[in-house]
């Protein structure tokens, strides 16, 4: 398997735990997307651990997802992710991920899903524990829902645009729609909605 995620001690953490996996070998750890890409053809794996949030200036979430079965649509992805959300997890799915696990899970959970996603089965490992609902969550659209949540997190609209390559019309149109569906009328009113139940995401992990 390959392992990719900007922080050194989880990636240590995650090796550690499965070298003493009989029958699982790691055969790359990447602390970015980019040196991932380039190894894909040289280092040839049967899944993928991926975290879901890397640093500045990376592809995350779906969008990561998606650049990466675009490059390669057999392979198997199982996202580790500090966001404890339904949400997440079904729009990772709906793009093509094969299994989550959340950070607040024993490193143990990875080793399951590890094998259960190389079975071809679908894993998920998470808790869930939001204490505020998102009015109409289920109803944003996985991009709608990315935007949001660089929203709350106090990009702008350009800022967003930048992190995940997009132009800034279709992100301003993306930020619109889910404004409309979440029944809100300006930024000052979705922070009101959305920060708290970000924030409970936060706190589950």
């Amino acid at each position: 398997m390959a392992l990719l995620d900007d922080h050194a001690l989880v990636r240590k953490g995650l090796e550690a735990e499965l070298a003493g996996d009989k029958g699982m070998v790691v055969v790359g750890s990447y602390g970015s997307s980019k040196s991932f890409k380039e190894n894909l053809e040289r280092f040839p794996f049967d899944v993928a651990v991926i975290d879901y949030s890397l640093g500045s200036g990376e592809a995350d979430g779906v969008q990561l997802v998606r650049q990466l079965l675009s490059k390669d649509a057999s392979m198997k992805i199982l996202i580790v992710s500090a966001y404890d959300d339904g949400v997440v997890v079904g729009n990772l799915i709906r793009a093509g991920a094969k299994g989550f696990v959340a950070k607040s899970r024993p490193l143990a959970e990875v080793s399951t899903g590890i094998r259960e996603v190389f079975k071809g089965a679908i894993y998920t490992a998470y808790t869930e524990i939001v204490e505020v609902q998102l009015p109409a969550v289920d109803l944003l659209s996985p991009n709608e829902y990315e935007v949001v949540r660089y929203f709350s997190e106090g990009m702008s609209v350009s800022q967003i645009a930048s992190q995940l390559n997009k132009s800034m019309k279709t992100i301003s149109t993306q930020k619109s729609n889910a404004c409309k569906k979440l029944g809100v009328n300006s930024d000052v009113e979705l922070l009101k909605v959305i920060l708290p139940h970000f924030k409970s995401i936060g706190s589950s992990s």
